[in-house]
């Protein structure tokens, strides 16, 4: 099912990447805190440790703290992770409880453990699994999640694992394209049998950014009021007060960046009665998973593998305009898969 490559609730075309307020602001600061200021990458300091779970992604790599935990709504746990050097994990949507999450989209949020090591990330994720009376969307996981996730790690465990290479998310960094070869060749060291490639259907590549703008722009506008309900009364309670907020001088807010993007999705986000935001939720995404279990089911795939991100860390003022988009990880969250 295709989708425009842009939105706006007047029906005309708008585009964070192109809206000239956007430019002019230049992009959000790498691993930038209003509460915190500039997160830095540990391994290289004029780099920044991607987001939003920066921080989380910079203290694991430098070492304060075994593992830690992230937020994924469309690659919050894998870019920080990937840009750091660590290991992160996206779980399946449902698998972990969101109960006290900050929600930017329901559909997309999910928690996830960032560690230095695969065993201590299976560790953390058995500890975190279970069903939770507090976010419906765990009774999915009932009866299918683990308590000890360690069990999986044995030597030998990818001989005859059938794995998918998604060459459509490379080609954009020479570096970054070696850093996945080496791993391919390595995969079939170890046994596994790898199909390369394998190609996602064009118009899933071609809307996936779109849907997930439509979606999350929408779920963020009604679904922060809901969670701001709960805060002191000194605190914003919707979208619009927090962009007022935000932009007002008199606030000392750090980042004039953030304080146009959030002024830019409160001017097109949806209503969740919206019939384009509906046909997104219960059409589109039904769709995009449709078609990754199809690839799976094709090619008897037990994972797919590509770059988290096809550039790597970027610099944390790279040029005042805007960060590239054509990071591949919303995919998974639109799917719902890891």
């Amino acid at each position: 099912m295709p989708w425009p490559s842009s939105h706006s609730n007047s029906g005309g075309s708008v585009s964070a990447a192109t809206d000239p307020a956007i430019i002019k602001a230049g992009s959000v600061p790498n691993g930038s805190s209003s509460a915190g200021g500039q997160t830095k990458n540990p391994h290289e300091l004029l780099h920044g440790p991607s987001g939003s779970s920066g921080g989380t992604g910079a203290s694991v790599a430098a070492a304060f703290a075994q593992f830690g935990l992230g937020t994924d709504t469309g690659g919050s746990v894998r870019g920080p992770s990937s840009v750091n050097g660590i290991v992160g994990l996206k779980p399946t949507h449902g698998l972990l409880s969101r109960a006290g999450i900050v929600p930017l989209a329901l559909s997309f949020d999910t928690g996830g453990p960032m560690a230095r090591s695969v065993y201590d990330v299976a560790v953390a994720l058995g500890v975190m699994t279970g069903v939770d009376p507090a976010d419906d969307a765990t009774n999915k996981s009932a009866g299918r999640f683990e308590r000890d996730y360690t069990k999986y790690l044995k030597t030998g465990a990818l001989k005859g694992a059938r794995i998918g290479i998604a060459r459509d998310f490379m080609g954009k960094d020479a570096g970054t394209d070696e850093v996945v070869e080496t791993a391919i060749v390595t995969l079939k060291k170890l046994g596994a049998v790898v199909i390369d490639p394998i190609k996602y259907p064009d118009y899933i590549l071609q809307s996936k950014q779109a849907l997930y703008n439509i979606v999350t722009y929408a779920e963020f506008k009604a679904q922060i009021a809901d969670y701001l309900k709960t805060s002191e009364p000194q605190y914003p309670k919707t979208l619009d007060e927090i962009v007022a907020r935000a932009n007002d001088p008199k606030t000392g807010y750090r980042s004039p960046e953030k304080a146009v993007a959030l002024k830019y999705t409160a001017s097109v986000a949806l209503d969740l009665s919206d019939p384009s935001y509906i046909a997104a939720k219960n059409e589109a995404l039904v769709s995009t998973k449709a078609a990754v279990m199809a690839l799976f089911a094709k090619y008897q795939l037990d994972a797919i593998v590509y770059p988290t991100s096809p550039r790597p860390a970027q610099y944390i003022k790279p040029d005042g305009l805007p960060a590239p988009t054509d990071s591949p990880t919303n995919l998974a969250n639109e799917s719902g898969f890891p």
